[in-house]
């Protein structure tokens, strides 16, 4: 079999593809488990298993070369817990993971679950909010406010410069140009923050501490500052987002839920297998590798279809149909294997204080037409009215 077959000429960045790609990942998955993108000039691994296994397949197919579908982006060399392989990628990961982990997590789960209790006594009383604005973004941002403790002024931009860090991993379209000056505006602020202004508890001066003691670099310690605000802010926003919106177009689970408030974390993953927030990531082939009939050559680049693989009728029944009885736990919306989402512990926690305190407290939820979330690399709606009863 030759390197470009099967191959496939489809635009996965057009505005119609954004807003509903998943007509396209079917194509690619039905057309092979490895599949030449003409457009792009690298590889794809759409389906379930093939993603898992690729995934695991870490000391083959590196992210240390970069992770987005530019060589532009990927040949400025920057690392981060994201973009780093074995030992580095385990020595950053410890230090952004270490206030994440479930056990220093259970301390804060009261704070997030009063502040969701208070969100949606708060949102009750209206005749409608936006679904997104008003009510998926609320936990993220308090994160960031009061648990990550970066200082008050650039905290307005945080959002925006979230989402500008997962166009620039896309192809150098017009999102991914647009995206750059705003990096570098991030990258300013970060570089411009000054420890004394760090709460002494947030996890911004944590990982200072951890440069102070030699366990990372200085420089990594900036870059790894901002890892608590560019991966963490929008996919979680994203993932709430499809959380309420699903469970406002299907009364029959939402009442499911109310009854059984055991299948909260069932719903969670989910929303999340079902929404998919990170569309895809690109790894560098550091040998030839195989998958199914192909190899994948030493030295091409492959994108891997998080969202096409959690959609996978190959390993999901009916996957377009939101069901929280569905044991969801496997799916790759978190990635999967060494480089599975530092900040999965704390989106599942922050969503579910929102849906236990919804199914608490909520009667019906009604939901509009949303409006897609035009991102290169993020899968979401970016609006919808909603309102509780």
């Amino acid at each position: 079999m030759t390197k470009r077959s099967p191959s496939i000429d489809i635009d996965l960045f057009s505005d119609e593809a954004i807003a509903d790609p998943y007509p396209l990942y079917e194509k690619i998955r039905n057309a092979g488990a490895v599949v030449w993108l003409e457009r792009y000039d690298m590889w794809a691994i759409s389906r379930f298993e093939d993603v898992r296994a690729a995934l695991r397949a870490d000391e083959v197919l590196l992210s240390g070369k970069g992770v987005a579908m530019s060589e532009e982006l990927n040949a400025t060399g920057n690392t981060n817990s994201l973009i780093s392989d074995g030992e580095e990628h385990q020595r950053l990961r410890r230090a952004v993971m270490k206030p994440m982990m479930p056990a220093a997590l259970r301390d804060v789960r009261g704070q997030m679950q009063e502040l969701s209790d208070e969100l949606v006594d708060r949102l009750l009383v209206e005749d409608s909010f936006d679904g997104i604005t008003d009510f998926s973004q609320h936990l993220p941002v308090s994160v960031v406010s009061v648990l990550v403790g970066l200082p008050e002024h650039g905290r307005e931009r945080m959002l925006e410069w979230a989402g500008a860090a997962f166009d620039a991993l896309g192809p150098m379209n017009e999102r991914a140009i647009a995206a750059m000056p705003k990096l570098m505006e991030a990258a300013e602020y970060v570089g411009g923050l000054d420890r004394k202004d760090l709460p002494s508890d947030g996890w911004a001066a944590g990982i200072y501490r951890e440069a102070d003691e030699g366990r990372i670099e200085p420089d990594e310690a900036l870059k790894l500052v901002f890892d608590y605000v560019s991966p963490s802010l929008d996919t979680t926003i994203l993932g709430t987002g499809h959380m309420l919106y699903q469970l406002g177009k299907s009364p029959p689970q939402f009442e499911k839920l109310k009854k059984d408030r055991s299948l909260v974390s069932n719903a969670v993953h989910e929303a999340l297998r079902i929404g998919s927030p990170v569309r895809a990531f690109t790894r560098l082939a550091a040998a030839d590798y195989e998958a199914g009939e192909v190899f994948v050559p030493k030295g091409d680049r492959v994108a891997i279809l998080y969202a096409s693989a959690n959609h996978d009728e190959r390993h999901y029944a009916d996957p377009e149909v939101f069901d929280i009885d569905r044991k969801a736990k496997d799916h790759v919306a978190f990635g999967y294997g060494t480089h599975h989402c530092a900040g999965a512990h704390l989106a599942m926690l922050e969503m579910e204080c929102l849906l236990d305190a919804l199914a608490r407290k909520v009667a019906t939820i009604e939901v509009g037409d949303p409006t897609p979330f035009p991102s290169n690399m993020l899968s979401g709606y970016g609006s919808f009215r909603a309102s509780f009863t």
